[in-house]
């Protein structure tokens, strides 16, 4: 796994890769644009997303995800949601084919009261639209399991699978799991059996090989508190052990694990500390520095 952190855009997109090495990072994720805005932004000038290209090997950044607006919601109960959500949608991708990242994460959706089922299929249906009208071929959509409180979906695997199904698009979707929001949803993957049984029932209904990212968070809130409040690595209710089982996971060994807290560089540091202290073997699946500074990793974003 390409451990990481979420970083800042802050004056240039650009200098986004070079953050991530300051907090000891291998893959970083960013917002492409201002998470709390549907309007429509300034588009990337292309010196900006060459210069963000090559800062990404320049710095040993292995991947880069792009987090979407936090306002989108494909699943709108209304014309006027879904029409801003969806040009939204299609704006992420298309920043993202221009910066060179392959994947854009994003929150399914809540249905406002119309319902899970109605919920499901409108974002399946929103997915198709935005592939249909974005410039972005080689951007996969991935959906984030959420934590299920209030009338968000998303919460169980079998929703996100239904999502996958009832699109034309499916080999372009992909998912990324949140430690936080799975724990809070009633997935316990504290012990051996319990994170071997998770990932059982995530092949049996998306599929493991559909993860393409990680959000590395402890939780505040208990096992199926429904509660999406972050915490330190190892100091919630979830705890180390289940970090423990991801970081030396081979089947995870290109995939991305970006940790979203606290959101500053010390607390960043601390808990990339933290999960590096708990990969094992000899040929660990973790990339981690390497000598000379270089850190571990392929490809570019």
């Amino acid at each position: 796994m390409f451990l990481g952190a979420h970083v800042s855009i802050a004056e240039r997109i650009a200098l986004a890769p070079e953050r991530g090495r300051s907090v000891g990072a291998d893959a970083i994720q960013i917002f492409s644009r201002s998470p709390r805005m549907l309007r429509r932004t300034k588009p990337i000038p292309p010196e900006e997303a060459t210069a963000f290209r090559e800062a990404m090997p320049a710095n040993g950044i292995a991947r880069a995800i792009i987090h979407a607006n936090y306002l989108i919601n494909l699943a709108g109960p209304d014309d006027n949601t879904l029409t801003y959500s969806r040009d939204a949608f299609v704006e992420e991708l298309d920043r993202a084919q221009l910066l060179g990242v392959r994947d854009v994460i994003f929150h399914p959706g809540s249905h406002m009261g119309r319902g899970e089922a109605y919920a499901i299929q409108m974002i399946a249906a929103s997915l198709d639209w935005c592939f249909e009208h974005a410039n972005a071929p080689d951007v996969f959509a991935v959906l984030e399991n959420t934590a299920g409180a209030g009338t968000v979906v998303g919460y169980r695997f079998e929703q996100l699978a239904e999502m996958m199904k009832g699109s034309a698009h499916p080999d372009r979707l992909g998912i990324c799991v949140d430690t936080c929001h799975t724990f809070a949803a009633g997935y316990d993957f504290r012990t051996r059996d319990g994170y071997a049984a998770l990932l059982r029932t995530i092949d049996e209904t998306v599929g493991v090989g559909r993860i393409r990212a990680f959000h590395l968070n402890d939780s505040v809130g208990d096992l199926g508190s429904k509660l999406d409040r972050h915490e330190d690595i190892g100091k919630g209710k979830l705890g180390k052990e289940a970090f423990r089982f991801l970081v030396n996971e081979e089947r995870f060994r290109e995939v991305p694990g970006c940790l979203e807290f606290p959101g500053r560089d010390a607390g960043y540091r601390r808990n990339l500390k933290t999960l590096r202290s708990l990969v094992t073997g000899t040929n660990p699946p973790t990339a981690g520095p390497r000598p000379g500074g270089k850190r571990g990793g392929r490809g570019t974003a």
